[in-house]
C-alpha cells in the first residue's frame, strides 16, 4: 500500500496520488465481489468510486493528501448534503496522509458517513488475497443502515405515481407488477448476499420464486408462464398459505410485499387528495428529484400556456429555470415572485429568447417553480401541470 500513497511524494502529483487511492479502493471492493466503477457522474456530482452490492449503492470520496490543511468536517458536511440528492446507501470518505480526530469520527457517525484512515485502507488492501475474508470484513465495516423495501424504492414508486399526472401516459398493471416483482427479488437477493445461507434454504428459495413463474395448462398439458400480476399473486399465496421456508421468513417476505403495495397506495392517495397546492409542491419536488437522477431536463407547462418553463441541472447542485415566450415586463414581475434577478438569454443576433433564474439547490428550485405556477400561471384542477419531457 505504501507504493500507492507514500513512496517518493515529491515525484508524485496530487492527481496521481488521488488516482492511486481510487484504484486501491476500487480494487478492495471489486475483489470483495462488489460491482465497481470510477469517476462516475451521479445527479451532476462526480463520484470517485461507486460500489454496488445488489440494490445497495456505496459511494466513496477519496482524498490523498500529504501535509494537507483539508478540513475533514467540511468534507463530511458536503457529502452528507450531496447524498440528499444522490441517495446512496452509504457514504465513505477514504483519507490518506491525514490525521482523523475522534471528533471527526463522531460527526461522521452522526451523519451515517464512514471514515477510512490510511491504516484501514492498507489493512483491507492486504486482505485482497483472501476475498471471502475481505468481503465479510467489508460488509461489517460498511454497516448498512437497515432499510425497508418501501424506503428503498420510495422514489421509484413516486415516479410511477407522478408520471401519469405529468403526462398522458398511464402505467399498465402488468408493467407495475413487473417492477414490483423485480424490486422484491432484488431486495431479497441483496439481503441474502450479506448473510450466510444453506443449500437447503437456497433450494427452497428457488422453488418459491422460480417455481411460481409457471402454471399448468388446461388438462395438465405442459406449463405456461404466468403474467406478472399472476406471478405476484402466486408468490403471495405460497408465502401466506404453504410451508416453503420458515414461517418467520415467509412472514418477513410477506411484509416486503405488503410494504410495496401500501407505499404505492399511500402515494396514490396523497396525489389524489383535496389539497391541490400541497400536491403541486410535492409533484414538482418529486419530478425534480427523479429528473436529476435520470439525467433529464424538465419542460413544465399547462393547457392554458403557450410556452414552457424549462429546468436544467448544472454541476454541484445548481439548477437553472428558463422561461421563453415572455416580455421583459413579465420577467420583471417574475423577478419579484422568485425574489431573484433574471438573466436574459440571447441568440446569435443578440435577441432575447428567454429569461433565466439560477437556483442554489433542488429545494430552492422547487420553491421558485411552485411560486411560478401558483402565483403567476395559477394552475388549477382544470389547468394541470404537465412535463413535456416525460415520454
Amino acid at each position: 500500500m505504501n507504493t500507492l500513497t507514500m513512496e517518493s511524494p515529491s515525484k508524485i502529483t496530487p492527481r496521481e496520488r488521488g488516482d492511486s487511492l481510487e484504484l486501491a479502493v476500487e480494487h478492495i471492493f471489486s475483489v470483495a465481489g462488489f460491482k465497481t466503477s470510477r469517476n462516475v457522474w451521479i445527479a451532476k456530482y462526480e463520484v470517485d468510486v461507486v460500489a454496488e452490492i445488489g440494490d445497495r449503492k456505496v459511494i466513496v470520496e477519496c482524498k490523498n493528501y500529504q501535509n494537507s490543511t483539508l478540513t475533514i468536517r467540511n468534507l463530511i458536511h458536503q457529502w452528507h448534503s450531496k447524498n440528499q440528492i444522490i441517495k446512496a446507501h452509504k457514504i465513505i470518505i477514504a483519507l490518506a496522509g491525514l490525521v482523523i480526530k475522534d471528533s471527526d469520527y463522531a460527526l461522521a457517525a452522526e451523519f451515517d458517513v464512514e471514515l477510512w484512515s490510511q491504516d484501514d485502507i492498507s489493512e483491507m488492501f492486504n486482505l485482497s488475497l483472501k476475498p471471502d475474508e475481505l468481503r465479510k470484513k467489508l460488509i461489517e465495516k460498511i454497516d448498512f443502515r437497515p432499510i425497508s423495501i418501501a424506503e428503498r424504492y420510495r422514489d421509484d414508486i413516486a415516479y410511477l405515481v407522478i408520471k401519469p399526472l405529468l403526462s398522458y401516459y398511464d402505467i399498465a398493471e402488468e408493467e407495475l407488477f413487473r417492477l414490483f416483482n423485480r424490486w422484491l427479488r432484488a431486495h431479497i437477493l441483496t439481503e441474502l448476499q450479506m448473510t450466510e445461507t444453506t443449500a437447503s434454504e437456497r433450494s427452497n428459495l428457488i422453488e418459491l420464486f422460480e417455481g411460481s413463474k409457471t402454471k399448468k395448462r388446461f388438462l395438465n398439458l405442459g406449463k405456461k408462464k404466468r403474467k406478472e400480476v399472476e406471478y405476484w399473486d402466486a408468490v403471495y399465496e405460497q408465502l401466506q398459505s404453504f410451508d416453503v421456508l420458515s414461517r418467520e421468513r415467509q412472514d418477513y417476505y410477506l411484509s416486503h410485499m405488503n410494504d410495496l403495495l401500501n407505499e404505492y397506495a399511500d402515494q396514490k392517495t396523497f396525489f389524489s387528495s383535496d389539497d391541490y397546492l400541497a400536491r403541486t409542491r410535492k409533484l414538482i419536488s418529486s419530478r425534480l428529484q427523479n429528473a436529476i437522477l435520470m439525467g433529464q431536463s424538465c419542460s413544465f407547462t399547462t393547457s392554458a400556456m403557450s410556452n414552457q418553463v424549462k429546468v436544467f441541472f448544472a454541476e454541484e447542485g445548481n439548477v437553472g429555470i428558463y422561461i421563453g415566450g415572455i416580455l421583459e415586463a413579465e420577467s420583471n414581475v417574475l423577478n419579484w415572485i422568485m425574489t431573484s434577478q433574471c438573466i436574459p438569454q440571447r441568440n446569435d443576433n443578440g435577441e432575447v429568447i428567454s429569461y433565466g433564474w439560477w437556483c442554489s439547490s433542488l429545494n430552492d428550485a422547487t420553491e421558485k417553480l411552485y411560486r411560478i405556477f401558483t402565483e403567476y400561471y395559477e394552475i388549477s384542477e382544470k389547468n394541470r401541470l404537465k412535463d413535456a419531457q416525460i415520454k
